[in-house]
């Protein structure tokens, strides 16, 4: 048990022990209520007692710690989830049975193993770090007949192993829905060319490792017997071992610097590669010419143990690339695999559904959508009337009612009721594929910044190269010894390892800290674009602010919150969940008798305690003969005009009670923007939420209203986060909605926030995975001290460069010294590097990360 976790405990111990054991009254004849706390019967019977009843002691007193410590949300948000999953389950157990059919498996259909047992390879959505795929295995482990499951977090696969004889592909579903993660046929497109790339790099790098190590114990060996001394015949034999190894590691796995250094001389392009390959080929012929004739010194060790480090900088890198490429598959999960196709009997005038894989769907196919499901494809609606969730494409908040002959886009739910959709896209097609088009091509347009490693390398390389041929020719008038081993001691000595683990190193450092921080990056490139001053474009709904709709002003009287909370208590609409949970919030118990007679667009009605019950807007009370009077009028106006959605609720047929509905400001952001803006920075909104609540919001933040749009698009977005990048500083989206995927992909750094959409985290490099605002301050901190850094590790590189060069050329430093000072540029890096702080946790930030633990608690 966790320190916090003790004072809980401790506190709900003590307030438990001073509680009146008089509040359970005797048991009476009757109906007995619930308790308020953990839903159990109590010993209260129906009608004796109107407010919260409890069946015991500690049920009170975990009520009134929960009550006084703020964390009302809890019993809303435990009946919301009970409510949610009932309307789910019947929809998914039918899903589940799909699982045991071949054609609707297709390329993950199970393959039978020799052992009678089978094997298969599913998508699994939900997944987000390495606790999911360990949660999934072990819970696996416990399920008889499910063998082994393993989790492959880079393409957010499951392989399982399963026995056909004691469990079935749907119970797999089900287990793992229970967990909270869905199952999926794979994508048959998989490109296999990335994993056989991964794979032979990995081979190089395993093979240039086993030279390494056996070249580094040979020269152990010799480098003793200087000192201990060793027969000239076993340091002969050991020195053709080891030439051996080195050569075999040049000429192996290191061919690939060749390749890149004949490249650069075909184009005439300067490149790293190339005193790489020189250095490895001067090395590697003059070692081997002194092996043979058994005088001199062997380059062996240093030669395999750089190709080794250097193969492995070669692979980050390659994996580095690939995300952009994993990005665009994952995007695709966010949509359904399946849909339920309405067929047509031939000889009836009767429709039956069958679930089918959404790349067959056709033009002008008749699908259904049940509610609380995600629409599969673009279409039209064709029957039925329900309300849309479009934050996934357009930010907004508030849901969009759709009836017959109004336009639906694929990755949106329905709310409320079924409706019958006719397709007009699917795949790339669709409004959402376009977006994802939109995401691919802006990361490939995307021009990089020139890392000033690359600048002061390119002439790095060029000028080590001449020194090298001026320090031959010159001392060539000597001896043709003397000048090989001058020459040579430069290209060693000089070898650029420093200057190329001056900047890899010191953002290897800094992201493994921020990953710490609960900050997560993936592309270096980040830390630099954000050290300086610059734009930042935030989105509104879900990162400004909650992304939920909350009641923010109440008039009137707090009975017609509570009986319209009784009415929405079965309803999933935004808005009936924003009523329910602030009745929770205040403590008000929810009429027993209360029901739910019909659902409209604009409200709903339903009787509770014998009155009907009127919950809306205006054109819904007006609709059923309520008079909205005059100066009911005026406030609704003044609410809209303040940014809150007006909901009125009438008792027999007369307003009892007006509320404001807002979506609230995030925790943190006032002090966030407040922070950028001594920073330097400039800030804007993107949001496809309404302009006149995007404009409240603006307001709120103190930020100005001609940087602060709404109603836009995701192509919208995208278009001025190009428009931004035309002036000379970096531009910023902060994000977490697939409506922001292109735009988090086009800005030079895109940050997104925990609770996003899948796709967001893939398209931005920078994930904060503590969803805490005032992290984006952390980021740009350690960002500045990272940088700072790596321009130390340059001029340290190049000082010791400089020194050594200038001893080399004056024959000071023969080949031996040479590679024993070597790896001294590398190791000032590394020191400087781990002593460097950053990403530090600063007294500010440790007292706001305490309040929000305290929060929580």
């Amino acid at each position: 048990m966790t320190s916090s976790q003790t004072i809980v405990a401790d506190r709900l111990a003590h307030a438990t022990s001073e509680l009146s054991p008089a509040v359970t009254p005797n048991t009476p004849a009757g109906v007995t209520l619930p308790c308020t706390h953990c839903g159990l019967p109590t010993h209260c019977e129906a009608g004796t007692h109107p407010e919260q009843v409890f069946c015991c002691a500690g049920c009170l007193g975990a009520y009134q710690l929960i009550h006084g410590w703020g964390l009302e949300d809890f019993y809303a948000l435990r009946d919301q989830m009970k409510l949610t999953g009932a309307a789910q389950a019947a929809g998914r157990a039918n899903r589940y049975e799909q699982f045991d059919q071949a054609d609707f498996l297709g390329p993950s259909k199970p393959v039978a193993l020799n052992d009678g047992t089978c094997r298969a390879e599913f998508a699994i959505h939900g997944l987000h770090c390495g606790a999911c795929a360990w949660l999934i295995e072990n819970a696996a482990a416990r399920e008889p007949g499910l063998l082994s499951a393993r989790v492959k977090m880079s393409d957010h696969t499951i392989g399982i192993v399963f026995d056909p004889a004691e469990i079935r592909l749907s119970q797999v579903a089900r287990l793992l829905d229970r967990l909270g993660y869905g199952l999926a046929p794979i994508d048959p497109q998989r490109d296999d060319q990335v994993q056989q790339e991964n794979r032979r790099l990995l081979i190089q790098i395993a093979i240039a490792g086993f030279f390494a190590a056996n070249a580094m114990w040979i020269a152990i060996a010799l480098y003793a017997g200087d000192y201990s001394g060793v027969e000239a015949e076993h340091r002969y034999f050991l020195g053709l071992i080891g030439t051996a190894l080195g050569v075999a590691a040049v000429a192996g796995p290191g061919r690939t610097f060749f390749v890149g250094a004949l490249a650069s001389l075909r184009t005439w392009t300067p490149h790293m590669d190339l005193p790489v390959a020189l250095g490895l080929s001067v090395g590697t012929l003059v070692g081997s010419a002194n092996a043979i004739a058994g005088r001199g010194h062997v380059y062996f060790d240093s030669l395999a143990t750089l190709v080794f480090f250097l193969l492995i900088g070669r692979w980050i890198q390659f994996r580095q690339q690939q995300r952009a490429a994993r990005a665009v598959d994952l995007m695709l999960r966010i949509t359904p695999r399946h849909a339920s196709l309405v067929v047509a009997e031939t000889d009836q005038a009767v429709e039956s559904e069958k679930i089918v894989l959404v790349d067959t769907l056709q033009l002008g196919d008749i699908i259904r959508v049940a509610a609380g499901e995600h629409v599969p494809a673009d279409g039209q609606v064709v029957q039925g009337r329900s309300n849309i969730d479009r934050s996934l494409l357009t930010g907004e908040s508030q849901p969009m009612p759709v009836c017959s002959g109004d336009a639906v886009a694929a990755g949106t739910i329905n709310l409320t009721s079924p409706i019958d959709v006719q397709v007009t896209a699917t795949g790339r097609e669709s409004r959402i594929g376009r977006v994802m088009q939109s995401v691919e091509a802006a990361a490939t347009e995307k021009t990089p910044i020139v890392q000033l490693a690359d600048r002061i390398g390119g002439v790095f390389v060029v000028a080590v190269t001449l020194l090298a041929l001026v320090t031959f020719a010159y001392w060539s008038q000597v001896s043709l010894a003397t000048a090989t081993a001058h020459a040579t001691a430069l290209l060693i000595v000089a070898c650029p390892c420093a200057l190329a683990l001056a900047t890899p190193l010191a953002i290897a450092v800094g992201l493994g800290r921020a990953a710490k921080r609960n900050i997560l990056i993936r592309d270096g490139q980040a830390l630099q674009q954000l050290s300086g001053r610059g734009v930042m474009w935030f989105d509104k709904t879900g990162t400004l602010t909650e992304g939920r709709q909350r009641v923010s002003t109440l008039q009137g009287s707090i009975e017609g919150l509570r009986l319209a909370a009784g009415v929405e208590a079965s309803c999933r609409h935004p808005v009936a969940q924003a009523i329910v949970l602030d009745a929770r919030r205040r403590g008000l118990t929810l009429p027993i008798s209360a029901r739910l007679d019909r659902v409209a667009n604009s409200g709903v009605v339903g009787e509770a305690e014998q009155q009907t019950i009127f919950v809306g807007n205006r054109q819904h009370l007006e609709q059923h003969g309520i008079v909205i009077e005059a100066e009911l009028h005026r406030r609704l106006e003044q609410l809209a005009a303040n940014g809150e959605s007006p909901i009125l609720i009438a008792v027999g047929g007369v307003v009892i009670t007006l509320l404001g509905l807002s979506d609230p400001l995030r925790c943190g952001a006032l002090e966030m923007v407040a922070e950028l803006g001594r920073r330097g920075w400039s800030m804007g909104i993107l949001s496809g939420d309404h302009p006149q609540i995007v404009s409240g919001v603006a307001q709120q933040l103190g930020l100005a209203p001609e940087r602060c749009f709404g109603g836009l698009s995701p192509e919208e977005k995208l278009a001025a986060i190009r428009e931004s990048r035309h002036v000379r500083q970096t531009v910023a989206m902060v994000g977490d909605g697939a409506n922001d995927a292109a735009a988090l992909a086009a800005a030079d750094v895109g940050i997104a926030l925990r609770g996003g959409a899948e796709v967001s985290l893939q398209a931005a490099p920078v994930f904060i995975a503590s969803g805490q605002l005032s992290s984006l301050v952390t980021l740009l901190r350690g960002a500045k001290a990272t940088t700072r850094l790596v321009l130390l590790n340059f001029a340290l590189s190049l000082g010791y460069n400089l020194v050594a060069v200038g001893l080399a050329m004056a024959g000071w430093i023969s080949p031996l010294i040479a590679a024993l000072l070597m790896p001294l540029s590398s190791v000032s890096v590394l020191a400087l590097t781990l002593a460097w702080r950053s990403f530090e946790e600063t007294a500010a930030s440790q007292s706001q990360a305490s309040g929000a633990l305290g929060e929580r608690v």
